[in-house]
């Protein structure tokens, strides 16, 4: 099974000036995502730039509206995504839960972050 877990954060001028994280994160990162890679269980990840750089495409009324970025301030904005390949929603769970973890031991825990996982429909 697939899952992409969907990584929020705040939408903050670190981020949106790219500020870049703590090395101990990179660390820490890299490790667990080389072992996801090792055992399959990555299948693709990504950061995301900043919604300044973002369009929105959006289809209202029967018309489409294309509106370029910056946008109307928000608390909370996606940073990026993992596509996971799992079991089961508990291992995807687990997974997430980890890169959670990672997050608050290197970066405190008044850091905000919030994954959303959310199993693929392959239908």
């Amino acid at each position: 099974m697939q899952f992409l877990m969907l990584i929020r954060i705040a939408n903050n001028s670190d981020y949106e000036n790219a500020k870049p994280l703590p090395e101990a994160l990179h660390v820490a990162m890299g490790e667990v995502m080389e072992e996801w890679t090792k055992t399959g269980a990555m299948v693709s990840a990504a950061g995301l730039k900043p919604p300044s750089q973002a369009t929105r495409i959006r289809l209202q009324g029967g018309e489409v509206m294309v509106t370029d970025g910056p946008f109307t301030e928000t608390k909370e904005v996606i940073g990026g995504f993992f596509l996971l390949e799992a079991p089961d929603k508990a291992t995807a769970v687990s997974m997430s839960r980890r890169f959670v973890d990672i997050h608050q031991r290197v970066l405190g825990r008044d850091f905000l972050l919030e994954c959303e996982l959310r199993q693929v429909d392959a239908g």
